[in-house]
This record gives C-alpha cells, structure tokens and sequence, in this order.
C-alpha cells in the first residue's frame, strides 16, 4: 500500500467519522464542537507524527543506500586486488608449463626426427 493511499484513507475516514458523530450525537452544540476541535487536534497530532516517521524512515533509507554503495565499491576493490594477487601467484607456474610444454615439443621433434633416419 502506498504512503498516499495510506494517507487519502486515513484523512477520508476521519472526515466520514466526525460527519456521522455530528449528525449522530444527542449532545448540545458547543458539546459537539468541542468534540470536532479535540478530533481535529488529534487528528493534526497523528499526521504530525506520520510526517515524523515518514521524514525518519526516508533519512534511513538513504544511510542504508549510502552504505550500501560504499561497500559494494570495496568489496569490488578487494576482488580486484585478490585477482591481480592471484594472477601474480600463478604467473610463475604458468611459465615454467609453458617451458616444460616447449621442451616436450623439441622432445617429440628430436624422436620424430631419430624415427626418420634411416636404419642402417
């Protein structure tokens, strides 16, 4: 439900209220309008407080959003540097496959070339 809704509902159900305690009292007319002025106090007195925490949840949302962000931002800071960390962990093994890959190369070239010659 939204906040206007909320809000439009609230305000019609007191107009229709203090309507149906008006036409429904058997109370004298200064009675009665005592009656509307304490409901429209107390009535101005829940919307202030609405406003209150609406304003308080509003300033809460935008802390979280805030911190929401900065961390999403250093998490994918640390990710970064723990992959660049990795890569510099992994380089010198990936360098000596590649040697050992080479010589298995010149390795196989050498027997193809032995295979070759003729027997004799």
């Amino acid at each position: 439900m939204s906040g206007k809704s909320l809000f439009y509902g609230f305000v019609t159900g007191s107009i229709i209220a203090g309507a149906v305690t008006l036409l429904a009292t058997p109370k004298s007319g200064t009675e009665v309008q005592k009656l509307v002025v304490t409901n429209a106090n107390e009535l101005i007195n829940s919307l202030s407080c609405v406003k209150e925490k609406t304003l308080k949840l509003k300033s809460q949302v935008e802390t979280v959003a805030k911190e929401g962000s900065t961390t999403i931002k250093s998490v994918s800071n640390e990710v970064q540097n723990s992959i660049k960390e990795w890569k510099k962990d992994v380089e010198p093994t990936m360098t000596d496959i590649q040697k050992s890959i080479q010589e298995l190369h010149e390795t196989i070239d050498q027997l193809e070339r032995e295979i070759k010659k003729p027997l004799i």
